[in-house]
């Protein structure tokens, strides 16, 4: 099991200590007692559960999975009860380490979908030849210490599929512009069984899923047996202050004005043979309080126009009564799909983790700062020097940007776009620049050509850097040498580079992208596993359903959602999620990011939005111009924010020890490891013995 944070709690080094050797209550070892214990674990669940939820255990042992998913146990139900229970066989005298989980089997793939699962940093543990024999069900599903956590799965063999209303998505040919419209999307099977139709979206199969449908409600099958619906989860998010969770769908729908961001987040089975139904009621204003709402119209969205990971739909709206049409509806869409290239268990997650001694950590922004905007930077930004050059001087940890090059390597790059020059080196006339994507190059061309930033491209005037010819100074390093180049105490808050389309309907980036939005991050996510070790992670990026897909496509490093604030500096996204700090903290709470990142403009002109991050239980980080200023950083920090991202560590730090807090925690947690250790062979501890470098 991978450990990020090693023993700097006092639970921690109580958990290695040995456990008594006996008391009256305790189980004592006799000659004879068998080797494993036929263990019974039995747990109280106090929420709901829908009918093809099961709830299921996973732990260290061969018996109870080796922590795969995969290889959960299903619990019993006891009857007319909320209590779960199964006997596993356990080694006796050995600590045995477990989690709990709520799991869907799909009955036609029988794969096990992870619902939630309890992600308590240390698991629960047992050593039946010492732990005390349970007489009753003293466990309560998702808590432990009288602590909850509990989160939602990841995609392991289903696909999530977001639907997103938002920014008035509907047009009427008649005046209905007084309604409020109710929203409800049921996801519908497409392989009917009708004596021996094989599936697919034909005419005929099409016509008797419409015909089965009733005008009133729906049902996946996780509430009903209608082989018309598919093997699904329909679930809601309402961006709202009171309502920011994805919850079950209501049965007649979910309000979506003009002014709300609504997120139907569907957990599908079979993504192939799934089709979306989307029903739309109102209510007459005449209408009784108890008086259901009526089937305004509907349209179905077949998989079939769902070709990339994301992308937008324009839908007619057809009218429920006389089936004709009525008007259009804007759609958002995104696909979630597993990464098959990395490997995940259950043993530890630190997906929403953070430690109460984690306040006003210094993060060196592009590692030593941007370099292009004034003339007196001597360091390149996002180089493996720049990054160095901030941990020598105390960084907590380095940010730096990640996006493609053209054969797929994650490299380490700031801007969107280039410009090479297309002709020697030592000529630099206005015509010889060409600008690019970055995209559009290969890892080889961006090494080997002469490539120019675009601050350098668009005043043709070329920058030197100190030492600019060593491989250490040279920009584009990859992602996977910037793992083995620094400090593994030193962390990484990684943000991820992704075009956005704008509130006028330009791009951020002035082409199309063209990689996959799934594969682009899939790229990333195969580095980060493979070379991460024990570093300390944060992922982080300006577009939401980039975060949304990290958040959902891996179970260990957690996500932070990066936003522009009310400023007149940036222009305006078209998605709102990211255009206020109010809208940031609702979408990290209903996609369970631990936190955001604000831009601190917004902070300055009103210190209360950190209590609000705050309050939500979300981490805050900010970032920002205005964070390069020893004042500014020193009132940050009294404000409470999480870290401060900031240029020039080497001038504005306030530390007095230029080392990083996690490489200090390591050591305080060693000196913790060795008196254990020492204590446990009787012997005395002199705090005078020199300790080495923690190594995990």
């Amino acid at each position: 099991m991978q450990r990020w944070f090693f023993a700097d709690e006092a639970e921690d080094c109580d958990a290695m200590a040995a456990p008594p050797s006996s008391t009256s209550s305790l189980e004592v070892y006799q000659p004879g007692t068998p080797v494993h214990v036929n263990w019974k674990f039995w747990v109280l669940v106090n929420r709901d559960m829908a009918p093809n939820e099961r709830l299921a255990i996973v732990g260290s042992t061969e018996q109870l999975g080796n922590w795969q998913f995969s290889n959960c146990i299903i619990m019993t139900k006891e009857d007319d009860k909320n209590i779960w229970y199964t006997y596993v066989n356990i080694p006796r005298d050995t600590r045995t380490e477990y989690r709990y989980l709520v799991v869907a089997v799909d009955p036609t793939a029988e794969k096990t979908i992870v619902r939630h699962w309890e992600t308590h940093r240390k698991p629960r543990f047992v050593m039946p030849g010492v732990s005390r024999k349970a007489r009753e069900c003293d466990e309560d599903y998702g808590f432990v210490h009288g602590v909850e956590k509990v989160d939602r799965g990841w995609v392991t063999s289903e696909t999530i599929v977001q639907l997103k209303f938002f920014n008035a998505p509907f047009t009427w040919k008649q005046r209905m512009k007084r309604r409020l419209i109710y929203v409800k999307v049921t996801p519908m099977n497409l392989t009917i069984p009708n004596g021996g139709s094989t599936g697919g979206c034909d005419y005929h199969t099409f016509s008797q899923l419409e015909d089965s449908l009733s005008n009133d409600t729906h049902d996946t099958r996780e509430n009903g047996t209608d082989l018309s619906t598919a093997f699904a989860f329909n679930e809601v998010a309402v961006l709202s202050g009171d309502e920011s969770k994805i919850k079950q769908q209501p049965q007649f729908g979910t309000a979506c004005g003009p002014d709300d961001v609504v997120i139907f987040h569907l957990t599908i089975g079979d993504f192939d043979s799934t089709a979306y139904l989307i029903d739309l009621y109102s209510y007459s204003s005449k209408a009784a309080l108890d008086e259901p709402p009526y089937h305004l119209g509907y349209h179905y969205v077949l998989p079939n126009l769902l070709k990339r990971s994301d992308g937008n739909l324009e839908v007619p709206i057809t009218c429920a009564t006389r089936h004709r049409p009525m008007g259009m509806m804007q759609i958002g869409y995104l696909l979630i799909k597993p990464t098959k290239c990395i490997k995940l268990d259950m043993a530890v997650t630190y997906l929403r983790y953070w430690n109460n001694k984690w306040t006003g950590l210094d993060v060196g922004h592009r590692g030593s700062g941007t370099s292009f905007k004034t003339k007196d930077s001597v360091i390149r930004e996002n180089t493996i020097t720049s990054l160095k050059n901030a941990v020598e001087h105390g960084a907590d940890m380095v940010e730096f940007d990640v996006q493609l090059s053209k054969d797929l390597v994650p490299v380490v790059y700031h801007d969107f776009m280039i410009y090479v020059s297309l002709k020697a080196k030592g000529s630099c006339q206005p015509n010889d620049f060409l600008e690019l994507p970055m995209r559009e190059l290969t890892l080889d061309q961006l090494n080997n050509l002469k490539v120019y930033h675009t601050a350098e491209g668009r005043t043709r005037e070329e920058r030197c850097f100190h030492n600019d010819d060593l491989l250490e100074h040279q920009p584009f390093p990859r992602l996977a040498d910037v793992f083995d180049a620094i400090d593994e105490h030193v962390g990484f808050n990684i943000e991820i580079k992704w075009s956005q389309r704008l509130k006028d309907g330009s791009m951020e980036e002035e082409f199309e992208h063209t990689v996959d939005r799934n594969l682009y991050v899939d790229c990333i996510l195969n580095v980060v596993f493979r070379k991460a070790g024990y570093r300390r992670i944060v992922f982080s990026c300006f577009d939401p359903d980039i975060c949304t897909m990290l958040r959902f496509k891996q179970n260990r490093y957690p996500v932070m959602f990066l936003t522009i604030g009310e400023t007149s500096k940036f222009q305006k996204y078209l998605d709102p999620r990211g255009n206020t700090i109010e809208m940031a903290v609702y979408n990290s709470l209903s996609m369970e990011l631990l936190g955001i990142v604000a831009h601190t403009e917004d902070l300055l002109r009103d210190p209360t939005k950190v209590n609000l991050a705050k309050s939500s239980g979300l981490v805050i980080f900010c970032w920002g111009e205005d964070n390069n200023s020893k004042d500014t950083i020193k009132y940050l920090k009294e404000l409470g924010l999480h870290a401060i991202i900031y240029d020039k560590m080497d001038v504005l730090t306030s530390k007095e020890v230029k080392q990083s807090v996690f490489l200090l925690q390591a050591r305080e947690s060693q000196n913790e490891i060795l008196k254990l250790q020492a204590l446990e062979r009787g012997k005395l501890w002199h705090d005078n013995i020199p300790v080495a470098h923690a190594k995990h």
